[in-house]
């Protein structure tokens, strides 16, 4: 990720589109205060950039930014990265290590998918917040914090209360203000900004110089569904970049994006078929994404051949969140 300066806006990394002239207005609102942000949203639709634009437009943006994937953490080791431990506090402790909360001190603490943390992590988070202090593991003293929190979930926190997954006493805690970012789907504006973007990058990183987009390769991103949001169109600009020696064609994206879509030539036909039987179009978005990760989850996979932490690296995704959806679609490994 491009890194961020003080005073920048959204509308450089994101676009200009009107929901994201939203977020830039919510993300100034909220930053000058010390509330606590929920960020929702769908894999890839830039949480963790919206996260240190808060922090960069705020008093603490000379403190770090701390940000932590909570669902690539084992369960093992949650508790000791946050709160840190002392030493004896279990084998292998063989002296004081300070936690993200403490190496956050002053600033900005970005936990990201935060409903993948244990109840018992979720507990002691919540008594953290509250008290304004933790306890490092084997300590018997608590250490004060001064630490802004921001989280950021792909499932909606709600939900998963309901679910009995998140604590609702945490959730309310956290839930002082929220941002949610529509996925790349709903806000086209923003796709040839950010393709134009990309392309940009790509050039400089490979020291190329392709020089733009055909008027086909436009009209093929502006009509396709984007379901892994802008990390999925960075990752397709990044390779066609690569490919193309002039211009990127048609070829270069459609190639490259009917190979991801491969597994999965029914998904189309079957959400046509579904709107035709009267459903709503959330329903047939809803079902159609279903559809679309079980296919890859089951492709990737079997390209695996069933290692779950490599598949897990290869979509980009906790481990804890690929069991989960393990479980969700009932996929056998």
């Amino acid at each position: 990720m491009k890194a961020i300066k003080h005073g920048c806006s959204l509308f450089e990394f994101m676009g200009y589109s009107y929901s994201i002239h939203q977020i830039q207005r919510q993300i100034e609102r909220v930053a000058e205060t010390n509330f606590t942000v929920i960020v929702q949203g769908e894999t890839g639709t830039g949480k963790e950039l919206v996260a240190q634009m808060i922090h960069e437009q705020s008093h603490r943006a000379h403190k770090p930014f701390i940000a932590v994937d909570c669902g690539a953490l084992p369960d093992s080791i949650v508790e000791s990265e946050l709160f840190g431990y002392v030493k004896g506090a279990f084998t292998g402790a063989d002296g004081r290590r300070a936690g993200l909360f403490e190496m956050a001190k002053g600033g900005t603490l970005f936990l990201d998918e935060i409903g993948n943390v244990s109840m018992s992590v979720q507990m002691k988070l919540l008594r953290s917040l509250q008290e304004r202090s933790i306890q490092p593991l084997g300590s018997e003293t608590s250490v004060e914090t001064d630490v802004r929190i921001i989280v950021a979930a792909n499932a909606i926190l709600e939900d998963e209360v309901s679910a009995g997954r998140f604590r609702a006493d945490l959730f309310h805690r956290l839930n002082e203000f929220k941002i949610y970012l529509l996925p790349l789907r709903e806000r086209k504006d923003d796709i040839l900004f950010l393709a134009e973007r990309f392309r940009r990058e790509t050039n400089e990183e490979l020291g190329k110089d392709v020089h733009g987009f055909s008027a086909s390769a436009q009209a093929y991103m502006m009509s396709y569904a984007w379901l892994g949001n802008v990390r999925e169109l960075r990752n397709a600009v990044r390779r066609a970049v690569l490919l193309s020696n002039d211009i990127i064609e048609l070829k270069h994206v459609q190639q490259i994006l009917n190979q991801i879509m491969s597994p999965i030539d029914s998904g189309p036909s079957l959400s046509v078929s579904k709107l035709d039987s009267g459903y709503g179009l959330h329903e047939v978005v809803h079902e159609a994404t279903a559809h679309l990760e079980k296919m890859l989850i089951e492709h990737v996979l079997e390209e695996t051949r069933g290692n779950k932490s490599q598949a897990a690296k290869r979509l980009q995704i906790g481990y804890k969140t690929l069991y989960r959806k393990l479980q969700e679609y009932s996929i056998r490994t």
